[in-house]
């Protein structure tokens, strides 16, 4: 799967022989020391060992035994490829299927420590494939197979830990590293946040063992090779700086560590030039996270900067993935495309209602326990327009990504969070706003409410983060202070989806034509509902988040 720069200094042998020390440069590797490339010392000197003369420990070889047999594999490999690959984008599909056509070939030989590292791939792989299987495809293989594709996935993923906790980190493998990263994929499906973190330094610390993160030791790698490091580097950045932009995790990979963007002609055919590869959208995304994302909370100033940039970013987009009329011509031969054009205008949008929430939290609007909310300023009150614009637009692109997504890919962590985070905010400006003065659109806000809760109802029982989002968004609707006809349209739009629609037919998506109808209702002076429930009542704080409180708090949207 890679070569290896020669050096004129090369250590062998493996890396937990103690007898196998015989030159300093082994001695200092074995003592943590790691190499860069224009070290004065060591800086010629890679670390290399060879695979155990051992025989492999029985539990190792029981689980690379739950490769299912070839023709269910080769299911699960197509479908991770065409289906889930693109997600992260770190694997290349005709060099995986090489070494994967090679691997069966070989598969009844003795199985040496590089071999496992790809039979840990192979697993790391059916076992993310099961995720995201059809309807069809699920159905066959439990089938023909005798379990649950949840019980399939549960068994590779299992197994692939036990082979991967045999294998050495001090590999430099990138095999080993693609493999960590999978299982973290594995776990934020299974909305294991927590688990799926720590994978993730796992694996930031494999490829800074190699290097990586330095883009060193890559002068004698083929260009392929280099490709491929810097394809893992660039999911694993734009990973890290989200969590820790979205969730105030501290960030795993330190400032300053820029790695060339990776080149997406790795994966242009040639009789279709202009089919844009799918490493492109990972491309973009890394860039924004590049731009905004060194970690921790920002001020005033980087706020308003940072949001012209990520405004610049979304205008900026490839005609294929543009906000407005993008180019759809290869969407239906290219699956990818309208999914990965999606999640940009997600990832889009959500960032700059991140950018936004922390100006408007820091307004006074949210006032704390037993205080009085504060007046708004004009400034705040143009920071809050722009906010409830954003909150709706995004509203509009997570009901988009549901319907593309929903039931195959409902495990992508976006499909229900964003949706989930965004009318938990959309929920806290009404509560705050019980005198009814200050949240423009009103009736959208309250439309985009219903959509966020008919999406995580579909998804209720479906995943994990779908029973988590339908019990807090449920819990928050309870609390609103509606009149009738904004209850009526939450419990509508929550049963069936759809968008709001005018008395000819067509959708209504203007301010003006959503908000007069709701002001002349006002002057009919129609009953509020559910006074007891005002916003000063905040029991609801103290529920279990479950497997949200790992990734959210009320604090992030101003309780």
């Amino acid at each position: 799967m890679s070569s290896t720069a020669t050096s004129p200094f090369v250590v062998s042998g493996t890396p937990d022989d103690a007898s196998q020390v015989t030159s300093p440069a082994s001695a200092m590797h074995k003592l943590g020391y790691l190499y860069t490339k224009n070290d004065a010392v060591f800086g010629g000197i890679i670390a290399q060992y060879a695979a155990s003369p051992t025989a492999l420990p029985d539990p190792v070889l029981k689980a690379s035994r739950i490769v299912p047999p070839r023709p269910y594999t080769d299911v699960l490999i197509g479908n991770f490829f065409d289906n889930v690959n693109y997600h992260y984008g770190i694997l290349h599909r005709p060099s995986f299927m090489m070494a994967y056509v090679n691997w069966w070939s070989h598969r009844r030989e003795t199985q040496s420590e590089s071999a496992m590292r790809l039979t840990c791939l192979i697993l790391r792989i059916c076992a993310n494939s099961a995720q995201f299987l059809s309807q069809q495809t699920s159905l066959q293989l439990e089938t023909d197979l005798g379990d649950s594709a949840q019980d399939l996935s549960r068994s590779y993923h299992d197994a692939a830990q036990t082979i991967s906790a045999f294998l050495s980190p001090a590999s430099g493998d990138l095999v080993y590293a693609q493999q960590l990263f999978l299982a973290a994929t594995w776990y934020k499906g299974e909305a294991d946040f927590v688990q799926s973190w720590h994978e993730l330094g796992a694996v930031v610390r494999a490829v800074q063992e190699m290097g990586v993160h330095t883009d060193s030791q890559s002068d004698g790698l083929k260009e392929f090779d280099r490709e491929m490091r810097r394809r893992l580097w660039c999911a694993l950045y734009t990973w890290d700086r989200y969590m820790a932009a979205n969730f105030n995790r501290p960030p795993m990979i330190q400032s300053g560590t820029a790695v060339p963007l990776p080149n997406p002609h790795l994966d242009e055919q040639s009789a279709l030039p202009d089919v844009p590869s799918l490493i492109v959208a990972k491309v973009l995304e890394n860039q924004l996270a590049r731009q905004l994302g060194e970690g921790g909370r920002v001020d005033g100033i980087s706020v308003q900067s940072n949001l012209a940039f990520g405004e610049a970013w979304m205008s900026s987009l490839p005609p294929v993935f543009r906000v407005v009329d993008p180019e759809t011509r290869w969407d239906g031969d290219y699956p990818y495309i309208p999914f990965q054009r999606l999640q940009l205008h997600c990832v889009g949008y959500m960032t700059q209602l991140l950018l936004l929430r922390s100006t408007f939290v820091s307004s006074g609007f949210f006032p704390t326990t037993g205080s009085a909310r504060a007046p708004l300023t004009p400034e705040m009150l143009t920071v809050l327009h722009r906010l409830v614009d954003v909150s709706l637009k995004a509203m509009a692109v997570s009901k988009d990504t549901f319907e593309l997504c929903f039931p195959q890919h409902s495990k992508y962590y976006m499909v229900a969070f964003c949706p989930f985070d965004n009318a938990a905010l959309l929920c806290s400006l009404l509560l705050h706003d019980n005198d009814r003065e200050v949240i423009p659109r009103r009736m959208e806000v309250v439309h985009a409410i219903g959509q966020a809760l008919y999406i995580s109802r579909r998804l209720r029982g479906c995943t994990k983060i779908g029973d988590a989002t339908w019990s807090v968004l449920s819990t928050l609707q309870d609390r609103l202070n509606l009149t009738v006809p904004e209850k009526a349209m939450v419990e509508e739009t929550e049963s069936t989806g759809k968008n709001r629609v005018d008395s000819t037919g067509s959708d209504v998506s203007s301010a003006t034509q959503l908000d007069e109808p709701f002001q002349s209702f006002l002057d009919g002076e129609l009953r509020l509902t559910e006074d007891s429930l005002a916003a000063d009542s905040t029991d609801f704080l103290g529920m279990d988040l479950g497997i949200l409180d790992a990734v959210w708090n009320w604090e992030r949207v101003g309780f």
